[in-house]
């Protein structure tokens, strides 16, 4: 492989759109990139039904960590496996479990509520008492995988570009009691959420 292929997978390539969902610091050609506090690593996460796979790499330590699942709780696995084996091995913290804040922030939901589409997936965002509440629902040829889930989203933090909630729903959290969902704006100014990574664009 050429050498500057190489070296590209380890620079910034692009922004990670929803950095609260792999706590990374951007993409490289191929590889998500992290930054712990000052030390470099690069890694990749991968997923299927029921199966989940985490890779992180400490250069600086010549440490490289793989886990590979094919059971519920991965997510909380990985989070705890990784933030012990990082911290003896690569002197590296990982950032907290994700969470909501003890005190939410007031956020101004009209904008976000509404229907959001991508191929094999609807996800329906709509007022309640709490707050906001979304269904996520595979569709078409994707309606076998589960039936639809229903989660209560909670305020995380607003910034000018996104607004962050915390789904609690085991169906969705891949083994965490929390999952961010990001509400952000594609380049085209279509609005979309984020839910595993995936952008959604809204519909409706």
């Amino acid at each position: 492989m050429d050498p500057r292929t190489v070296a590209s997978m380890r620079e910034r390539q692009a922004d990670t759109p929803d950095k609260w969902s792999v706590d990374s610091d951007g993409w490289g050609l191929g590889w998500t990139l992290y930054d712990w506090d000052g030390v470099p690593g690069f890694g990749h996460d991968g997923a299927a039904t029921g199966q989940y796979s985490y890779l992180r790499v400490v250069p600086g330590a010549g440490v490289a960590i793989a886990l590979v699942t094919n059971g519920g709780g991965a997510r909380a696995l990985y989070a705890d496996l990784f933030r012990e084996l990082l911290a003896a091995l690569a002197d590296v913290r990982m950032p907290d479990r994700f969470a909501p804040p003890e005190q939410p922030p007031t956020v101004d939901t009209a904008p976000l509520t509404g229907t959001y589409r991508r191929p094999g997936v609807v996800i329906t965002v709509s007022g309640s008492e709490r707050g906001l509440r979304m269904v996520y629902e595979f569709v078409d040829g994707m309606s076998h995988f589960s039936p639809p889930v229903v989660a209560d989203l909670v305020p995380v933090a607003v910034t000018a570009t996104e607004t962050v909630y915390a789904a609690s729903s085991g169906g969705l959290s891949f083994g965490e009691d929390w999952m961010p969902v990001v509400f952000a704006t594609l380049t085209d100014g279509t609005p979309c959420a984020y839910v595993g990574m995936r952008a959604t664009p809204k519909v409706a």
